[in-house]
């Protein structure tokens, strides 16, 4: 009787659950992410140990909060259209990207940053691309989630209405607000196309290949992308192994 009872009721809950609806991104809206390729180290973050707190993706006034160039919309100090814009607004038709309408629903291109580490293996920088567990609290990087959320902090706003006045949530605050209204989560992208340059096609690739994935791309496009490593590198270690080849040989004969 009580193995009857607990079936009944493990049943009830189940079709309650499934009844309940649940918040759920779009899966009509794209984030359009264009991914660098290798960058020194001088245009990424900096160490760890550095003590100057990184901003959130919505409140970065830089491309890459460092001063690159890379992905910029305009191009300063002339604000000339640059690429971030030409795809946007002629390849997505989508409109132009300013305060006032930013919104959910539009697929803007989003490369705001670098990884937080640009010479670290494509693997481990696959890791930061995409995996949303992605977060160093108590560091310079606490402001900084996976780049993918970013990306939808980067569109998010949520308007908080208390009667007499209102007030217009961005960034993490609003995304996380958003969060528990699912009419307006549903606006969300939740879909990905990647556009890879160099490593960055290989660290797109990494990530849909790599354990922690969401299954939440669509596309990658990788533009000249070494997925089978690069043929210059392999001659200069070639080049390295026969040097040193030479230098042992001439050091015995010298001993000799």
């Amino acid at each position: 009787m009580n193995q009857l009872i607990a079936c009944i009721l493990l049943i009830a809950f189940t079709a309650i659950s499934w009844a309940t609806p649940k918040p759920m991104e779009s899966i009509e809206n794209y984030n359009v992410m264009l991914i660098h390729g290798a960058y020194g180290k001088e245009r990424g973050f900096l160490d760890i140990s550095d003590s100057t707190k990184i901003k959130e993706a919505y409140a970065a006034t830089k491309a890459l909060d460092n001063g690159a160039a890379l992905g910029r919309y305009y191009e300063e100090p002339d604000d000339k259209p640059r690429l971030l814009h030409w795809l946007t607004t002629k390849v997505f038709e989508e409109p132009e990207m300013n305060p006032a309408n930013v919104h959910p629903k539009y697929s803007y291109v989003y490369q705001w940053r670098s990884f937080s580490n640009p010479a670290n293996s494509s693997y481990n920088n696959a890791f930061e691309l995409g995996d949303r567990t992605w977060y160093m609290p108590a560091t310079r990087y606490e402001h900084r989630r996976a780049m993918m959320e970013e990306a939808q902090e980067v569109k998010a706003c949520f308007v908080v209405d208390s009667g007499d006045t209102s007030k217009n949530l961005h960034g993490q605050e609003a995304l996380d607000s958003m969060r528990n209204h699912p009419d307006l989560y549903r606006q969300l992208a939740s879909r990905y196309i990647l556009i890879g340059h160099s490593m960055g096609g290989v660290v797109s690739r990494e990530y849909v290949q790599g354990n922690f994935y969401n299954g939440d791309v669509d596309k990658i496009i990788a533009l000249d992308s070494p997925h089978e490593g690069t043929g210059a590198l392999n001659m200069q270690l070639s080049l390295l192994l026969f040097c040193s080849e030479i230098r042992r040989k001439s050091f015995k004969e010298n001993r000799v």
